[in-house]
């Protein structure tokens, strides 16, 4: 008998207590939407205390005169957990707004790239930046086509998913966006992936013609695209024993182009055995000495 008196009155008092709180629903909200803000203002600056080095970004309007200058920037999160994280420059020269990046794998392109978006956006929510210095027009977007993964369950593998990435860029980007691109291509056969990283490449450098970071291994785009006006040559430093057939990743973003990519290198280092290896290095002598012969004949 109790317990059915106990529900009773429960059931009444819960139902006037949440009309009571839904009446005052808009105050409720003002109170969340202030406490959230704190949250992310004190987030802020807690972060910018935990930095090494910090600048407050300066944020110009938008103009069809480009600035970038991005000094000693820093990945927030990666540096935390690295101490020898070394930090790069990201200049833009005035009149060359597109990057083509060449360099070995794990040089530190895709981080480079990722770092420079974190630096945009930090600067755009009002936070420190892990640089000494940062300037540049406001960004209308960031656009990225970066990493590499399918939508199973929609029936899209992961080349459809790249192309609908890169869809996004060429219909939506302006000259006021800001775009990141790694590697265009690599899901299909090489010809075709030359082809349309080539052909993404020479739309956005003469049609939209925003700052771009296009990091390739395909190096025939780098012959390509030298004489543009508006693209510059860009690479990961890193240092090779032709001998020992080691690799000495620098991490530092230079201007000028490499040749190689050193796919064999890392698969090495990787692990592979070295039987595989062996078979390796000799297929690409073979392709390297009938390329060779291709282009003397031509």
């Amino acid at each position: 008998q109790y317990e059915a008196e106990f529900e009773k009155v429960l059931v009444s008092f819960t139902v006037d207590y949440f009309k009571k709180f839904y009446e005052r629903n808009s105050y409720w909200q003002q109170v969340v939407a202030c406490l959230a803000e704190l949250d992310c203002l004190c987030g802020l600056a807690k972060l910018a205390k935990s930095m090494d080095k910090k600048c407050r970004p300066e944020v110009l309007p938008r103009s069809k005169n480009l600035v970038f200058e991005l000094e000693n920037m820093s990945h927030p999160s990666v540096a935390l957990k690295n101490p020898n994280f070394v930090p790069n420059d990201m200049k833009m020269t005035p009149g060359k707004e597109v990057y083509l990046i060449t360099g070995p794998n794990m040089g530190g392109k895709s981080t480079l790239l990722r770092q420079t978006c974190i630096a945009i956006i930090m600067a755009q929510i009002g936070s420190f930046v892990p640089a000494t210095h940062f300037k540049f027009n406001v960004k209308d977007r960031i656009f990225t086509r970066i990493g590499a993964s399918d939508r199973i369950t929609e029936g899209k593998s992961t080349f459809f998913v790249e192309m609908e990435e890169t869809y996004n860029i060429v219909t939506q980007a302006t000259e006021h966006s800001f775009l990141i691109i790694d590697e265009l291509g690599r899901g299909t056969s090489t010809y075709d992936g030359v082809a349309i990283a080539y052909a993404v490449l020479k739309y956005i450098t003469e049609k939209i013609r925003c700052i771009t970071l296009f990091s390739t291994h395909y190096h025939l785009l780098v012959e390509e695209f030298r004489l543009y006006k508006n693209v510059g040559m860009y690479s990961m430093l890193s240092e090779y024993d032709e001998e020992k057939e080691e690799i000495k990743f620098m991490y530092k973003f230079v201007q000028g182009h490499v040749d190689r990519s050193y796919g064999i290198v890392i698969a090495k280092m990787s692990g592979m055995p070295d039987e595989v290896i062996e078979i390796a290095k000799e297929k690409e002598k073979e392709i390297t000495i009938e390329k060779s012969h291709l282009q003397a004949e031509n």
